[in-house]
């Protein structure tokens, strides 16, 4: 069976639809994971395990080529397991990684979607880096999602990298030993991590030639809410009131958007949104999450956690970030501010259509 991504819908968790930047040989990436299947195959049973996956996807030594290629696998096994709505992912065979690999096609010229991901996973490692911050402070504006399913940390950590990149900068130390530390404000225990690896920098949360910190960012925090277990890092999912309240040692809150809150005049703010625009005032966090159907406009990502940055009732707008740092409100000409950088304002009378929470650091 063969099946077209662009024309299903599928959960955060999910990937994104990547098509080839150019044209691969036909099998040419299926031939890659091949030839690493029995390296995979730790215990040499015949089939790959998702802890065997596990396992090579946080070895140092999974480097290069080899690091790539184990990307494609877990984005594949990632988007199989959405496609039929299974948590776990099944043992792979040697023969169901063909099944796997033409299974899954673009709908505009049914190229192999593992191709557009090893394309992907490819050039991400290529301009990552292994220093925490070569450039001093980070810069949150670089900093994109991956496969995890942390769009609310990320959320919540892009709002701390626009009031003070330096609380980010300072909450990761490196050990004698090659360790991280990782000390967030509001958490008592400092979370002890070993540094990404290339294949985490492949598949997660990156910011590119700005430094790994965002990617050991992310696994430290997965770390801490997976209970300590760094082998589930990036495959718990995480929630913006805790975010928030690490980041600032303080207090959050989350509210629930009305769906059909009471009328208001131009130039006023809704109910709803008053106590959020006092905190933003006050330089505090918000972050703000869709609706999972239902949207009025096109573009916006089901149970998406997004940075609220800004509310101008003057205007009648609200403004926003996607962590992807991409993929904005938009339509068939692409998103409505022309620049897709995953920054962008949305009028105030389509926020409670689209949007069904809201986060806000209350202290």
């Amino acid at each position: 069976m063969l099946v077209n991504i662009r024309s299903q819908i599928f959960p955060e968790r999910s990937l994104r639809v990547e098509k080839p930047s150019k044209k691969l040989a036909d099998g040419e990436v299926l031939g890659r994971l091949e030839s690493h299947f029995d390296r995979w195959d730790a215990n040499g049973n015949g089939q790959i395990s998702w802890t065997e996956i596990r396992d090579r996807v946080a070895d140092p030594q999974c480097q290069g080529d080899e690091a790539v290629a184990l990307a494609t696998l877990y984005g594949l096994l990632e988007q199989d397991a959405a496609f039929r709505g299974m948590e776990r992912k099944a043992p792979v065979s040697f023969e169901r990684l063909g099944d796997l690999y033409y299974e899954y096609t673009n709908e505009e010229d049914d190229t192999p979607q593992a191709d557009g991901l090893y394309q992907k996973y490819q050039a991400k490692l290529k301009e990552s880096t292994d220093e925490l911050f070569p450039h001093g402070l980070p810069n949150g504006h670089l900093g994109k999602q991956g496969t995890g399913p942390s769009c609310g940390f990320l959320a919540a950590t892009f709002a701390q990298l626009v009031k003070d990149p330096g609380v980010v900068r300072e909450a990761v130390s490196q050990t004698e030993e090659g360790l991280l530390q990782v000390k967030f404000p509001g958490l008592e225990k400092t979370i002890t991590i070993s540094p990404a690896t290339d294949t985490q920098q492949a598949l997660f949360a990156t910011a590119g030639q700005n430094g790994s910190w965002l990617t050991n960012l992310e696994k430290a925090w997965g770390t801490h809410t997976a209970g300590g277990d760094e082998s589930r890092a990036f495959e718990v999912t995480t929630y913006p009131e805790d975010a928030i309240v690490a980041w600032t040692a303080g207090h959050a809150t989350t509210a629930r958007v009305p769906k059909n809150p009471a009328t208001f005049q131009k130039g006023e703010l809704p109910d709803y949104l008053k106590a959020t625009s006092r905190e933003l005032a006050a330089d505090h966090m918000a972050v703000a999450w869709t609706r999972y159907e239902g949207f009025t406009v096109e573009g916006f990502v089901p149970g998406h956690a997004y940075t609220l940055t800004g509310i101008d009732h003057r205007n009648g707008t609200v403004s926003l970030r996607n962590p992807w740092g991409r993929q904005e409100p938009g339509n068939e000409n692409g998103p409505f501010d022309g620049q897709d950088d995953g920054l962008f304002e949305l009028p105030l009378a389509e926020f409670h259509k689209n949007f069904a929470k809201i986060a806000r650091q209350t202290s």
